[in-house]
């Protein structure tokens, strides 16, 4: 399990905030190249590949390359950064966050600021901080000083976190939502190579999940897949504060069969062969009716329809720095992926 350490280490330390790409795709063609018949940036940004079969059928494999951030809206007269979200992170874990500027001149470090309590009532501070009043720190004493740094309005910002290894098998970090997709449709590709297919793989890594399931509408139409298995995380509830039955997902559980969410029911087909295979070779999996969506909510209605089942990850924590995923969890993932696709014929 520790193998796949420094690959999630890389992809998580790689910006991409949704919207702002450009550098997580360049990566993960780097990562994948050598392992597939086609490669390309579409104009969107979406990173396609293509691994030959026979062409028995066309078999998508999704996974959003996009993080929630920030981006840069404004710069007040002491130097301070006024920003707005890029995806769905909450007002709750914005303060107090160190944060990294990704300028034209390089990155610059900066935190978001907070009233300590001494300078505010009790009142104020059971109150959440909405993000427009909120500001980062870079250490300017003016905007002439932030400017003449490089920052501009447009700057795309992520969170500042690495990656932490806790007790077992899991670990801590930021951009897990989907930068572990993202590492298991790599590991998929690697494993598969040189395998005799009957089907025809196709991969897109794509652009702006968070900000609308619009990288994949567009890698779906061009790719005209049959099937689909978008590969995402999904939200755990298995931690203290959830209501019950919110949702049975858990960590640790296995991977999981998104069965129905917020915009989407998967298609018998795929969704029967991801537990076909995972009962035959005692992998552990769980299928769930899950909160918000993923791109499979996209991909099934591209052109006259497409069969999809995503496959997920349990994350503990989804859309914060601190998400948790057990490495079991990914393994098994990676396994029941590649061995299905095995099967398609």
């Amino acid at each position: 399990m520790s193998e796949l350490i420094p690959l999630i280490k890389e992809l998580i330390s790689t910006p991409g905030v949704s919207g702002f790409e450009s550098e997580i795709s360049q990566f993960i063609v780097s990562k994948i190249e050598d392992y597939v018949d086609e490669v390309r940036i579409d104009r969107l940004g979406n990173v396609l590949a293509k691994v030959s079969g026979k062409g028995a059928a066309r078999v998508l494999i999704d996974a959003h390359m996009d993080e929630v951030g920030l981006v840069v809206k404004a710069i007040d007269d002491k130097g301070f950064i006024r920003f707005e979200v890029l995806g769905g992170l909450d007002d709750r874990v914005l303060p107090a966050q160190r944060v990294v500027i990704h300028t034209k001149e390089g990155d610059i470090n900066g935190s978001i600021g907070i009233v300590p309590p001494h300078f505010t009532t009790g009142k104020e501070r059971d109150k959440v901080i909405p993000a427009q009043n909120l500001f980062i720190d870079i250490g300017a004493s003016n905007k002439e000083e932030a400017v003449e740094a490089g920052v501009r309005v447009i700057d795309p910002i992520t969170l500042q976190r690495g990656l932490d290894k806790l007790l077992g098998t899991r670990i801590c970090g930021k951009a897990f939502d989907d930068r572990i997709g993202c590492l298991v449709a790599i590991e998929c590709i690697k494993k598969l190579n040189d395998q005799e297919l009957e089907a025809d793989i196709l991969y897109s890594f794509s652009v702006e999940e968070e900000r609308g399931l619009r990288g994949a509408t567009v890698s779906a139409y061009s790719l005209k897949p049959e099937i689909a298995f978008p590969v995402d995380t999904t939200g755990a509830a298995d931690f203290p504060g959830v209501k019950p039955y919110t949702t049975t997902i858990e960590i640790g559980k296995g991977p999981v069969i998104r069965a129905v969410d917020v915009k989407f029911v998967s298609d018998r087909q795929p969704r029967e062969m991801l537990i076909e295979t995972a009962e035959k070779l005692n992998i552990p999996y769980q299928v769930a009716v899950a909160m918000g969506s993923t791109n499979g909510a996209a991909v099934q209605l591209s052109r006259e329809g497409v069969a999809t089942c995503p496959l997920c990850v349990p994350l503990r924590y989804t859309h914060s720095p601190v998400e948790i995923v057990d490495l079991k969890d990914i393994e098994n993932t990676i396994k029941l992926l590649t061995e299905t696709l095995k099967t398609i014929t």
